[in-house]
């Protein structure tokens, strides 16, 4: 399961990690795929530039994201009894699939959101940019009927909570 920013720009997933240290991209019913061939392990028919690493031969997992960002790794350990949240090691079975149990795929997304916190951030700046443009276009239209209805300086400068003088040098050349 992955995950996608609100712009769209990155596209996060949590990834198997191989014993070389290549980063799962998908999985299919033999194991994970990994891009790039080692000619360690078979290649996959349908995307020949991939390998299918099995699924008990992965280490660990780690967020990734398309734009390059990896975040720290989480280790595979054997036993439930070696599992140690704290210190980043989550207990999967060898046998069955290698994806990141539910507790660590959440620690990882949450992982991934701080990597994109920045850029969603900005989408807020933007969006209040562009309101703050369109209220003050409605403002510059509003005090031009306001105007044209008669209304006085001190009026309109009043009403935005500025001086007379003020709304005039503002508004008087736009009339």
């Amino acid at each position: 399961m992955g995950w996608i920013s609100s712009d769209n720009e990155h596209e996060g997933w949590a990834a198997c990690v191989a014993p070389d240290g290549r980063l799962s991209s998908s999985s299919s019913g033999e194991g994970m795929l990994i891009e790039g061939v080692s000619g360690r392990y078979k290649r996959d028919k349908l995307l020949p530039d991939y390998e299918i690493v099995p699924d008990a031969e992965m280490i660990g997992w780690r967020g990734a994201c398309n734009c390059g960002w990896q975040g720290e790794m989480w280790q595979r350990v054997a036993s439930p009894a070696d599992a140690d949240f704290s210190r980043r090691r989550g207990y999967v079975p060898m046998e069955g699939f290698a994806d990141a149990s539910r507790e660590v795929e959440d620690a990882i997304h949450e992982e991934w959101k701080a990597h994109i916190a920045p850029s969603e951030a900005i989408l807020g700046v933007a969006a209040a940019a562009r309101e703050h443009s369109q209220a003050g276009q409605r403002l510059d239209k509003t005090v031009a009927a306001a105007k044209a209805a008669g209304a006085s300086w001190a009026d309109i400068g009043r009403a935005v909570g500025i001086s007379r003088q003020s709304a005039h040098e503002r508004w008087a050349d736009k009339q």
